[in-house]
């Protein structure tokens, strides 16, 4: 589809994805992604032989950008909130992915059934940061459930991902630094051994605000540890992030 062919409807609007021509659609008022998503899908590794599959994929930010950074052979995106599954949709179309690109609508807690286990070699997940009892709550339901454990708990999504991941499969993960020693244990305890943690920093002089965790599954132990810095103290980007986001 050509981008003079995309029809908007009145509550949409048309983001630049700064990569390869790729754009995407989303709805204001529904959950927008953040730099998360981005920094996220390109740390992501696939073969042209893996299948990536994003759990809780939103409006498809992760599947695509995933998807057009490796050389994956297709992806799968699950997500529960019919309007964003619809969404997802629409921007594998417009982006003309539709033939690479499946978006299931339905919990992530039923991946097994729809993909089979063991099927896999990547998962990735941009999950919900806060547990339904803490952090701020949206007013908005669909914002509500993209922000807070209310239909798949940290202990769900990791559940969900090593049955569906074949020996030696890959899981990608970003989240808050506050939950970092629960996410850790989480992994370790369904055989997803931790091999490389990448701090982030928005600035030199701010604490670390998340990480992006890549599990194996019945990997060795041996874990390294990596950081990196968004921006620099005047608000541009560090060179680190310029690359990422392809600015040079």
């Amino acid at each position: 589809m050509s981008m003079d062919q995309i029809v908007l409807e009145n509550d949409e609007r048309l983001d630049d994805l700064e990569y390869k021509g790729l754009k995407i659609i989303q709805k204001p008022y529904l959950y927008c992604f953040s730099s998360d998503a981005v920094l996220l899908a390109n740390l992501v590794r696939a073969t042209s032989k893996d299948t990536i599959v994003d759990f809780g994929c939103g409006s498809g930010v992760i599947t695509i950008l995933a998807l057009a950074k490796t050389n994956a052979k297709n992806a799968i995106g699950f997500e529960i909130q019919e309007k964003m599954a619809n969404l997802a949709k629409k921007n594998a179309e417009i982006n003309n992915l539709q033939k690479k690109i499946e978006i299931i609508n339905d919990d992530i807690k039923n991946a097994s059934k729809h993909l089979g286990k063991e099927s896999v070699k990547v998962v990735v997940c941009n999950p919900p940061y806060f547990k339904s009892t803490s952090g701020e709550v949206s007013n908005i339901s669909e914002v509500a459930l993209s922000r807070t454990e209310s239909t798949a708990t940290l202990v769900d999504i990791v559940k969900s991902a090593a049955e569906i991941l074949k020996y030696s499969g890959k899981f990608y993960m970003i989240h808050k630094s506050e939950r970092l020693a629960e996410v850790l244990t989480c992994l370790s305890n369904n055989k997803l051994e931790p091999k490389k943690l990448t701090m982030i920093y928005p600035k030199a002089s701010k604490a670390v605000d998340t990480f992006i965790v890549e599990a194996q599954k019945n990997g060795a132990p041996g874990l390294t540890i990596d950081s990196v810095i968004v921006y620099e103290e005047d608000g541009t980007m560090t060179p680190w992030a310029k690359k990422l986001y392809n600015k040079e």
